[in-house]
């Protein structure tokens, strides 16, 4: 269940994110659908707390630099991504295709960190960014890393199954034969069931009774041209996690 004033923070921040410049609170109401008296006072909690500014008496509001220093702060101490982000480089460079780890949020995927390829043409994500359970490698690795219960569950949650790409799985039992067939294999793989011309490879794993995924995207006729290298690879770098993570 949403917190509906938490949902509301948030939407500001992303609008500013998207628009990347000052508004006036009208404006910030019509297009986070947030009722204008609301949103005047959401705003101005949020300047009391010093996370927003008004650059002129008309210009509206802007974040200020307080965001940036404490999401650095927090980050800078964030355990896991201390800990893969020299991994996830290490599969970025053997595979030369973007790297991920990803875990659920609630019935989707979420990406915690990426490492982008540094080919011209790529697969493209970043750390925050969503993506359908049913209809991505890293979902169905992660949905194979559950108990079986736990991912009934899950699944139960996500009918009905919709259609991203004429390659999406939208048949429940064939997607959970496929979740299946990739545990008994070690890994999963998606091939333009999100983006009509991008594949994934992924595995799953459980840290401290968590699901999480190494993933690898890249364009769909390269990566499943390379496929076999990129899952040793895959494998090799999930070999390198600690094992007193792992559960």
């Amino acid at each position: 269940m949403d917190v509906k004033t938490a949902v509301r923070v948030f939407d500001v921040i992303n609008l500013f994110a998207e628009v990347r410049q000052p508004m006036i609170y009208s404006e910030i109401a019509r297009r986070t659908e947030i009722p204008l008296s609301s949103c005047h006072a959401l705003l101005q909690t949020m300047v009391a707390k010093g996370y927003l500014y008004a650059p002129g008496v008309k210009a509206g509001y802007y974040p200020t630099q307080r965001l940036l220093h404490v999401a650095r702060d927090i980050c800078s101490e964030d355990p896991l991504t201390l800990l893969f982000q020299p991994l996830l480089t290490a599969l970025r460079d053997a595979t030369g295709e973007t790297a991920a780890l990803a875990t659920l949020a609630g019935t989707r995927v979420v990406y915690l960190d990426v490492m982008e390829s540094r080919q011209k043409i790529r697969y493209s994500d970043e750390p925050g960014g969503f993506m359908l359970v049913h209809a991505s490698a890293a979902g169905k690795a992660l949905l194979g890393a559950l108990p079986v219960d736990a991912r009934l569950r899950l699944l139960d949650n996500c009918e009905p199954l919709s259609a991203l790409t004429d390659g999406s799985v939208i048949d429940r039992v064939a997607l959970e034969v496929e979740v299946e067939q990739g545990v008994t294999l070690g890994w999963h793989r998606s091939t333009g069931e999100n983006v009509e011309d991008v594949a994934g490879l992924a595995k799953g794993f459980s840290i401290h009774g968590e699901a999480f995924a190494l993933v690898i995207g890249g364009p769909k006729a390269r990566l499943l041209k390379n496929q076999e290298h990129a899952v040793a690879a895959l494998l090799n770098i999930f070999d390198r996690i600690p094992q007193t993570l792992i559960s």
